[in-house]
């Protein structure tokens, strides 16, 4: 193609640079790529009632125009002092001011969409002062009219578009009432989910053509969809079920079945594309880490992501030298990586924004969600679950629900009844272990924990004040007991995880006491079970 050739720099990597044309074309060319990949704008236009080709114009153009403001004095000049000062964004915006064809009217409110994505593509309001000033060079005029030549080469046929080059420099001003439209946008649905998705695939494309120039490798999509044979044993009923069902599903199955893998081969299935994503919450971080470890050794550290708050110390210490902050903190927080494991407080945290979470929204329309062991959550959490149920519904968002024990009550109030439901009852029938009732407190027994210390024993107490009462008891019977709850500091929290599976591995013998926190996903088998009465879920759960 015969492109205008400047030296106007939009890129500056080390003594490495890139031409604002070089970067506008990989730029355009990584997010029609996106979108045709995909193949999901068929699922935007009709969930915001937007035209199919108007999406794909809007993304045209803001790709082409979101760095025109790259060829002013003021962005050269940081780049040539390595400043990085410069308010590009609010420059390229200015010469869309007038361009009237992506507008959005609702009453007396005006949005121009393709300005709006051009301005936050980077952050929503990077500007502190109001009343800045800049200056086009020249060349910026002649790279502007070249739009008609590269959307021909793009998409093989005429742009109708005529747009007129000018400066609006009272865009500055114009601040206050922007931020008023993106509030306005995230109190519309329709509009918030089309915002989102134009603004996530220009940052992903961004990136991937940064990525290029750079040298380096990001990973956003499965380089081909996994297979059923991601697993080497023969499946169960229940997990080729689930397997072959195509919406939404209720699996309830006993512990240590096998759910985590029926969930996944779900998943599997429903993969629209290969730029699909696979979400995967539980209620903790101990939990989430343990499932991280699982699906890398079924999908590979490159595909896999854990969003937390301690998931960036985790993912760091895990991969060291391999360790990329861009590839893998970046990318892991925006549920960008084709699988993610996310406590589900983090999930719900970045879906409920707008904000820097573009991103995410864009990711999770083209994903499946699994929620773990939802028995586990408050009501007040449960009404947060209730209403992203709703939103998934509405987004036509696949989810799988998991438990083992799931109450009826939380059954009515998700309507989990519109779930196609996954069980195998024989599973339930299974008696390996005996139950003994007891007709006193478990701090009356302690001689039958003492007399079994020769056996690893786990001891659950209702509460905190209790464990640590058996704890210090059996401390002056046996020194080979641990304690673990919900208020040990992170880090010795940590500590004390990674020494129960230690002792567990190698086959030591030992006495763990307990609260709740255990109940919850992790992996570990005890001979002997001392528990107080609990609800019958929970029971349910520690046996």
């Amino acid at each position: 193609m015969d492109f205008y050739s400047t030296n106007i720099i939009a890129k500056r990597k080390d003594n490495n640079f890139q031409t604002l044309e070089e970067h506008t074309l990989l730029v355009v060319k990584e997010a029609i790529e996106i979108i045709e990949e995909e193949k999901i704008i068929k699922k935007i236009s009709t969930l915001c009632s937007f035209p199919e080709d108007k999406i794909k114009d809007l993304i045209f153009f803001s790709a082409y125009f979101h760095d025109i403001g790259k060829a002013t004095k003021e962005f050269q000049e940081s780049i040539k002092n390595n400043t990085h000062q410069s308010y590009h964004s609010l420059y390229s915006a200015s010469v869309l001011v007038d361009i009237c064809d992506f507008e959005f009217l609702e009453g007396d409110v005006y949005i121009n969409l393709l300005l709006l994505v051009v301005l936050s593509h980077h952050t929503l309001f990077p500007y502190k002062k109001r009343d800045v000033d800049w200056t086009y060079l020249p060349q910026a005029k002649e790279f502007f009219y070249k739009y008609k030549d590269v959307y021909k080469e793009i998409f093989q046929k005429e742009c109708e578009y005529n747009f007129e080059f000018e400066v609006d420099k009272d865009i500055g001003i114009e601040l206050k009432a922007i931020e008023d439209d993106l509030k306005y946008i995230n109190s519309k649905e329709k509009l918030k989910i089309l915002y989102c998705y134009l603004l996530g695939v220009l940052n992903i494309a961004d990136w991937r053509a940064s990525a290029k120039f750079e040298n380096k490798d990001i990973k956003v999509s499965f380089e081909q969809l996994p297979k059923k044979d991601i697993f080497d044993f023969k499946l169960k009923e229940f997990q080729e079920k689930a397997f072959n069902t195509n919406s939404s599903i209720l699996i309830e199955i006993p512990t240590g079945e096998g759910k985590t893998e029926a969930s996944l081969l779900w998943a599997i299935n429903n993969l629209q594309n290969r730029y699909s994503k696979i979400i995967y919450t539980l209620p903790t971080q101990t939990t989430s880490n343990k499932l991280f470890d699982r699906v890398v050794e079924y999908f590979s550290k490159d595909n896999c992501g854990l969003i937390h708050s301690s998931a960036k110390s985790i993912l760091e210490a895990k991969f060291q030298e391999d360790y990329n902050e861009f590839n893998d903190y970046l990318l892991n927080k925006t549920f960008t990586k084709p699988i993610t494991v996310s406590t589900i407080d983090s999930l719900l945290k970045h879906f409920l924004n707008i904000g820097r979470f573009n991103l995410v929204i864009k990711n999770f329309i083209n994903s499946v969600v699994i929620i773990d062991e939802v028995h586990s959550y408050d009501f007040k959490m449960l009404g947060f679950i209730k209403r992203f149920l709703e939103i998934c519904k509405n987004w036509n968002i696949k989810i799988c629900i998991m438990s083992a024990s799931i109450p009826n009550q939380i059954k009515s109030l998700l309507n989990l009844n519109l779930f196609v439901t996954i069980t195998q009852k024989e599973l339930f029938q299974k008696k390996a272990n005996k139950i003994i009732k007891k007709e006193n407190f478990l701090e009356d027994d302690y001689d039958s924990i003492i007399k079994n210390r020769n056996k690893n024993i786990l001891v659950i107490r209702n509460t905190i004040k209790s464990a640590i009462e058996t704890y210090e008891e059996l401390m002056e019977h046996s020194d080979n007991v641990i304690l673990y709850h919900s208020e040990f500091k992170k880090k010795d929290k940590i500590k004390k995880e990674n020494l129960i599976f230690d002792k567990l591995q190698k086959g030591e013998k030992f006495i763990l006491v307990a609260t709740q926190i255990v109940e919850v996903s992790l992996d570990i088998d005890f001979e002997i079970l001392f528990t107080d009465i609990a609800p019958i879920d929970s029971l349910i759960q520690r046996f």
